[in-house]
């Protein structure tokens, strides 16, 4: 069957025909093929292809198997427990602001903030000029601080010289004549043509001559003061009595137990009584060389502080630690009756050992 030039049929597979070759592959748009042409047409390394992500062609994972492993979660006597310390932080917090009282204190106004306005300037009494008289500021009652209006004030112009302050500035000068000398703090007589006075030189002013600094003596060492080998005793007034304690020494401090605890670690997660992940090797060890104990569990609460319930909450983490190594043990057929748990306040995970 042959098809005519014109016929529509033709026309159609020619549209059909520029539309693929515009759009190129199905996971292109006419955008990105013109774009590929253009950087076809200017060569180098614009054209060549770009390397593919990596994992392109890797098959997509199950998302419904994953995550694959149970997560380390507190038991439920842990997340309680870790419920109430966080509850009394709470109250805490709310205790110590109320005593505390507010961060922002009520600053008091500035010193000019409260005072009464200045009156309007007015002209002086029994003066023409245009001068005015203002009333000078004053602090309200029951503040202190300053009036810093005389800052912002321009500064008072000096008053015009006068023939008798003129005369009055001028000191007596004796009639003897001086050499005259020539330069800065010098000055030739001369006279003055409407006063007929004569003005005589200052002597130069001249530097004191630098002498060297005498040696100092050192110091003899029973002008030392001696350093006392104990505290200085208490004072003692008359008519006053002495506290009881104020001879006693300073408490004494306890006694810690800073030896490391012996044993195997066990590495526990933070602020929970779960075991981590990937021990299983380090129980089947311990329970291959003694299948039958005895196994002394020791937990420890990683109390950081020493206040009384702190560190009650970290001997309770311990035991819940020890609980559960216990339980880990006695999966691997250790009899019950040869674990023996015990919960300290201070250190981190637990310890298995075979001896007390």
């Amino acid at each position: 069957m042959a098809f005519q030039s014109g016929s529509p049929f033709r026309s159609g597979v020619l549209v059909a025909a520029g539309v693929l070759c515009l759009t190129g592959c199905s996971h292109k748009d006419p955008v990105d093929t013109t774009l590929g042409w253009m950087q076809h047409m200017r060569g180098g390394v614009i054209a060549s292809q770009r390397p593919p992500p990596p994992g392109i062609y890797d098959p997509y994972p199950h998302v419904g198997l994953t995550p694959t492993t149970t997560p380390d979660i507190p038991s439920p006597q842990a997340r309680a427990l870790i419920t109430q310390q966080m509850i009394r932080d709470r109250n805490l917090m709310y205790r110590t602001v109320a005593a505390n009282g507010t961060l922002m204190p009520e600053i008091p106004p500035p010193p000019g903030a409260a005072a009464a306005p200045k009156p309007a300037a007015t002209p002086q009494a029994g003066n023409g000029s245009g001068t005015t008289a203002t009333q000078p500021a004053t602090l309200p009652e029951g503040t202190a601080g300053a009036i810093m209006d005389a800052a912002d004030a321009p500064p008072p112009q000096p008053p015009p010289p006068t023939a008798a302050a003129d005369k009055l500035s001028k000191p007596a000068l004796p009639s003897t004549s001086a050499p005259s000398t020539g330069g800065l703090f010098g000055a030739d007589k001369k006279k003055d043509a409407g006063k007929g006075e004569t003005e005589v030189a200052m002597p130069e002013i001249g530097m004191p001559d630098v002498k060297t600094t005498a040696q100092t003596p050192p110091t003899p060492a029973s002008a030392i003061p001696q350093i006392p080998s104990g505290p200085p005793a208490p004072p003692s007034f008359p008519g006053f009595n002495i506290p009881s304690d104020a001879y006693l020494p300073d408490a004494v401090r306890p006694n810690y137990d800073l030896s490391d605890a012996k044993g195997t670690a066990i590495h526990c997660v933070p602020q929970s009584d779960q075991i981590s992940s990937g021990q299983d090797d380090t129980f089947a060890k311990l329970v291959t060389k003694t299948p039958h104990g005895p196994f002394y569990v020791r937990g420890f609460g990683s109390a950081a502080s020493l206040d009384a319930q702190a560190q009650a909450d970290a001997v309770q983490l311990g035991l819940l630690r020890a609980q559960n190594i216990a339980k880990k043990l006695i999966d691997l057929k250790v009899p019950a009756s040869a674990i023996h748990i015990r919960g300290d306040a201070f250190g981190m995970g637990a310890r298995i050992a075979t001896t007390p």
